[in-house]
């Protein structure tokens, strides 16, 4: 078999557009307004949306920046659920993908991770595991209102995960690669975020340790939620108790950092304080040959200009980017 790509994703709120948000009730029956008529671009994260013709816009680059990554498997974040996934493979990836998974998470915003294979892939789903219902320090997952979380989104309290950690099992070539999809608690400058980080870091190298005693080879990868070079580099206390509580995790032993040593290896542009900092990550096992990287940046923002890389053609300022991450991948020969 061929080197397999493996990528991930941040595709930054890949929601679902439903007809109840455009048209008055008593003008659709109830089979349609509470159908999902296509894909929403939001102006920000408090849900505000931007036109029809601006979201075409912004998820065409998106399927962009996924197809010109051309992964056989992709790794996915911040996607309402199953479904938004299903619309956006078929409205702007041709198709691209025929098996994909999403499991309803943690997260208040409704944002999950997500997995996909490439039609005509020769690897095999063989297993799924979700952790959405792991607790803290082995209390019960709460959920529903009258928790600390109240009533918003889907409430749970004592949740380990902020999102998953979305276990797959593919078969390979005679071989099964584990891959561990996450996105980690962001961080809010607050130690009690990145306490939490850390404690995930450190339950998805568990993750992974466990795969390897079984015969699997794991790869874990996602949107961390920390840049672990602000770990050594950053005089910003909370930066740099940021990048170390991910510590755990980029030092477990058998893991390889595919992106450690690469120069410029930043992944997301932060339009607030026209900053970049590298919050995604590919860890592979140790016995797997990693034989290239790649990050690709152009769908950002016009906004961001740390990088001369040309961008698609119609993005702008405003609500056009892919997204605020840019997609890595991880060339593996099996």
């Amino acid at each position: 078999m061929p080197a397999i790509r493996v990528t991930t994703f941040n595709l930054e709120n890949l929601f679902n557009r439903y007809a109840l948000l455009d048209v008055p009730w008593e003008d659709r029956s109830y089979e349609k307004i509470v159908q999902a008529v296509g894909l929403a671009s939001v102006a920000s994260r408090a849900g505000d949306l931007v036109s029809y013709e601006t979201t075409a816009v912004q998820r065409d680059n998106t399927g962009r920046a996924v197809l010109d990554s051309k992964p056989d498997i992709l790794a996915v974040q911040e996607v309402e659920n199953l479904y938004t996934l299903r619309i956006f493979n078929k409205q702007y990836l041709k198709s691209y993908f025929d098996r994909m998974i999403l499991i309803d998470g943690n997260d208040p915003r409704g944002i999950d991770v997500g997995f996909l294979v490439r039609k005509g892939f020769a690897g095999q789903i063989t297993g799924i595991q979700t952790h959405v219902d792991e607790g803290e320090s082995g209390k019960a997952v709460i959920r529903g209102p009258g928790g600390p979380q109240t009533a918003v989104g889907y409430p749970a309290t004592n949740a380990l995960f902020s999102r998953d950690c979305l276990s797959v099992d593919v078969a390979i070539a005679g071989k099964t690669i584990t891959f561990l999809v996450n996105h980690l608690k962001a961080q809010d400058g607050t130690e009690t975020a990145d306490s939490r980080r850390q404690r995930q870091a450190k339950r998805v190298a568990a993750l992974a340790a466990e795969a390897r005693k079984q015969g699997k080879l794991p790869i874990v990868l996602g949107d961390l939620n920390a840049d672990v070079a602000d770990a050594q580099q950053n005089k910003n206390k909370a930066k740099k108790r940021a990048g170390e509580s991910l510590l755990p995790l980029l030092n477990a032993p058998g893991l390889v950092d595919v992106f450690g040593g690469t120069a410029e290896n930043w992944t997301h542009y932060y339009e607030s304080d026209d900053s970049v900092s590298r919050l995604d990550y590919v860890l592979v096992d140790k016995q797997l040959t990693v034989s290239g990287t790649e990050i690709l940046r152009q769908g950002l923002s016009l906004k961001c200009e740390q990088t001369d890389a040309a961008r698609y053609p119609t993005i702008g300022l405003a609500h056009t980017e892919a997204s605020d991450h840019c997609p890595v991948t991880a060339v593996i020969e099996v």
